[in-house]
């Protein structure tokens, strides 16, 4: 049934400002470590951009990554920069501004959430779906970082609030209806399939429903050629910023689905099996949710009419998960555009199915479960990993070698200044331009490294070619790095520890476990004392 133009959801200025208060203090308390994407996929360009010293993966150099993301953050560098205020105060600001404006972001992504329920559901149900963007666990761990899957998500929640739902808006008027119900939404659903081109799929999705239901081939037609029209419109601008960036004409999206698609290079950073979406994916997205959220998607699925909202977002949702299950490298964020629907069903389930006292206790009691989830995985889980570098910067530290697995760390645009040229990482470049079979076996150099860590100590560094004068560590390497260099007692150059953070308690990648451990090099020891 189409929902009602008088059932409108609406919060004033009060109650916006208070939002965007609460992504705020969310956005500045976040001190953890998730993806390396965070940083090098839109700070490291956007700073490099600015000041010409950030680190560039090499999905840069292949031209995989449209600069329209991280041009927003340079945007915001550029204005610091000129700002007449302290160096101290600048570095700061620079440090702090782009959580600021992915904090603004989040606001809306909240917002819209709420919008879209209330428009589908009503006003109790959009409160209720507020209620629940805020409370979720995941939105507070990611909704503030500067993933482009969480502008993604912020854009596919605005563009399903203004998705014209009622039948009513493709009224007698035929073409101009079509445009005055469709242009806002399409564009900015096409902004989203520039930051991920996989979000072609729902937006697929959803918009073969509307053809589908549309009455009259005049109006198919009219909105296929409004949603090429806009597409072709937001890719050609994104087209004309590539190519100013590149220096030559580019189309990042067609070359990140043929890196990662066609030849598979994805899944050199990790495989999952099929059910992972299933079995971990929607588990982490949804924590306490996942049990009613569950319900309220197979009900929409089975009890829904064909032609209602439910159906088709429930179906959507459904489609999306089955199809990037088929892809082999998964992520829990990939999955992040489709929480804002998850949670507006899960609304709608809540405000149709409990009476508002026991809803009210189930709505609370999900939240507080969430509450202890959220602040450890923003306050204490892959810590190290982000206070190392805060420390190495204040200390104004040169010499670092990073002896981890790659990325493991943010980097100089994270602190809000430009990292020494000392400072250094092992890579993990991918196989690019190499045959299916010169593929097998390949190792980069941290997986060389950490084949033999000894060994490659020994060959790289120990013998005198390069030894830096700090290096950064995760705990369960401490005994490989006192074996081969010692702590300078025996007269020759050695390290020590320095600095220790803690970093995680648990950690599924063994060679991450423990601490974060900094090692500083000392000099050799005279009259048989320790230096």
């Amino acid at each position: 049934m189409a929902p009602s133009r008088r059932r409108t959801f609406t919060v004033d200025t009060t109650i916006f400002l208070l939002l965007l208060s609460f992504r705020i203090l969310n956005a500045v308390t976040t001190r953890t470590f998730f993806q390396p994407d965070e940083y090098f996929q839109s700070l490291e360009p956007a700073w490099d951009l600015v000041f010409g010293n950030g680190w560039l993966t090499w999905e840069w150099h292949h031209q995989l990554r449209s600069i329209a993301h991280p041009l927003l953050f340079a945007g915001l560098y550029k204005l610091v920069a000129v700002l007449p205020i302290s160096p101290a105060t600048m570095e700061s600001l620079l440090a702090v501004s782009p959580k600021l404006l992915q904090a603004f972001f989040a606001t809306y992504g909240d917002f819209a959430t709420a919008k879209l329920a209330g428009r589908l559901y009503g006003p109790g149900a959009g409160w209720t779906a507020l209620w629940l963007s805020i409370g979720s666990a995941w939105n507070w761990f990611c909704s503030t970082r500067t993933f482009s899957n969480s502008l993604e998500t912020v854009l596919t929640a605005l563009a399903l609030s203004l998705w014209p739902w009622e039948d009513v808006v493709m009224g007698s008027n035929g073409g101009k209806g079509v445009l005055r119900g469709y242009w806002r939404s399409l564009g900015l659903a096409a902004v989203a399939c520039v930051l991920r081109p996989t979000g072609v799929v729902f937006w697929g999705v959803l918009g073969a429903f509307r053809i589908i239901h549309l009455k009259g081939i005049a109006r198919k037609v009219k909105l296929m050629v409004l949603a090429a029209i806009t597409g072709c419109a937001v890719f050609g601008v994104n087209a004309l910023l590539d190519n100013w960036y590149y220096g030559v004409w580019t189309f990042p999206p067609i070359t990140f689905l043929r890196f990662n698609l066609l030849h598979n290079l994805s899944v050199f950073y990790g495989g999952n099996p099929w059910h992972y979406y299933l079995s971990q994916g929607f588990p982490l997205l949804l924590t306490s949710y996942l049990p009613i959220t569950s319900f309220a998607l197979f009900s929409a699925l089975l009890a829904s009419a064909y032609r209602s909202a439910s159906f088709q977002l429930a179906t959507t949702v459904t489609t999306v998960t089955i199809l990037y299950s088929t892809i082999d490298h998964k992520e829990v964020r990939f999955l992040y555009p489709l929480l804002p629907v998850l949670h507006v069903l899960l609304a709608r389930t809540l405000h149709s199915g409990f009476e508002k006292p026991l809803r009210k206790k189930v709505l609370l009691g999900m939240v507080l479960l969430n509450a202890p989830i959220a602040l450890y995985a923003s306050l204490f889980h892959q810590r190290g990993v982000v206070d190392v570098v805060s420390y190495l910067a204040a200390e104004n530290a040169t010499d670092v070698g990073f002896l981890m697995p790659c990325h493991s760390t943010p980097w100089g645009a994270n602190v809000g200044r430009s990292v020494s040229p000392g400072w250094w990482a092992l890579g993990c470049e991918p196989p690019v331009g190499l045959t299916e079979e010169e593929r097998t076996g390949y190792l980069d150099e941290a997986d060389v490294f950490y084949q033999h860590p000894e060994a490659w100590l020994w060959s790289n560094m120990a013998a005198g070619i390069k030894e830096p004068e700090r290096l950064v560590i995760f705990q369960q390497l401490e005994g490989t790095i006192a074996k081969v260099w010692g702590d300078g007692s025996d007269g020759e150059t050695g390290y020590r520890a320095c600095w220790r953070g803690f970093n995680s308690h648990v950690h599924d990648d063994w060679r991450r476990k423990g601490d974060v451990v900094v090692f500083c090099k000392t000099a050799p020891a005279q009259g048989g004392e320790k230096a």
